[in-house]
């Protein structure tokens, strides 16, 4: 049976991660948590899970060194460790268990299947309206600046197979956030990668602190602007 393992970033989350790891533990799929030196004591509530070591792991990394970076430290051990198929997820359970079955069910046909809030049948509850706002206009100017049509530029909830990911050589990108979920998008748009559209329902967090700050969005305006640039 191909290997399939998701990756999850973590920063401060141990309100969420013993019941999302138990939830996951539910699926057939391994587990690696890459945690940013979190003061809460998330990576040791990882570590006292009785599937630790076995379906479960994490990787400790000495601060917070961002979205974008977790994920290519995570993408990197999947490569080394011959996972065929890859997700990423967020911890605070904005991305539900039952739309994550939904994306690996279209693995072995697309080589990036993505949990869209934007395409019919997929919204967002909890959000207030700036953010959707904020979170749609982006994605419309993306769209134009990069001449494409998906629903979800920004998305962080996705399933790459492991041809798709070494295709699009994540380990060069430089962004992090909103930027990086872009960033990777359009690379795999430019390499032709086979991409589904998987309508899901993003919950905002119940716990812990939100990471999207004016950091990261002032990051993802840069980005958007370079592409534009790119284009022209």
């Amino acid at each position: 049976m191909d290997k399939t393992l998701v990756v999850i970033p973590t920063y401060n989350e141990s309100k969420n991660i013993e019941k999302l790891l138990n939830e996951l533990n539910k699926i057939n799929l391994d587990i690696l948590v890459v945690d940013d030196n979190s003061p809460d004591q998330t990576s040791k509530l990882i570590k006292n899970n009785s599937n630790f070591n076995n379906s479960i792991f994490i990787i400790e990394r000495p601060k917070k060194m961002g979205l974008g970076s977790a994920y290519r430290e995570g993408f990197n051990w999947a490569i080394k460790n011959k996972y065929e198929f890859i997700a990423q997820m967020d911890a605070d359970f904005s991305h539900r268990i039952v739309d994550l079955s939904k994306l690996l069910s279209f693995k072995e046909d697309f080589g990036l299947v993505l949990g869209s809030r934007y395409v019919e049948g997929g919204r967002t509850d909890g959000w207030n309206i700036r953010r959707k706002l904020l979170s749609k206009y982006a994605n419309i100017l993306t769209n134009y600046v990069t001449s494409s049509n998906i629903g979800d530029m920004t998305s962080g909830f996705r399933v790459y197979n492991r041809e798709a990911l070494e295709k699009v050589d994540f380990s060069t990108t430089e962004t992090d956030g909103y930027s990086f979920q872009i960033e990777m998008l359009v690379r795999a748009l430019d390499n032709k990668i086979k991409i589904k559209e998987v309508p899901i329902t993003f919950e905002d967090r119940e716990d812990g602190k939100s990471k999207l700050d004016s950091k990261i969005i002032i990051e993802a305006i840069i980005t958007i602007i370079k592409l534009w640039f790119r284009k022209n």
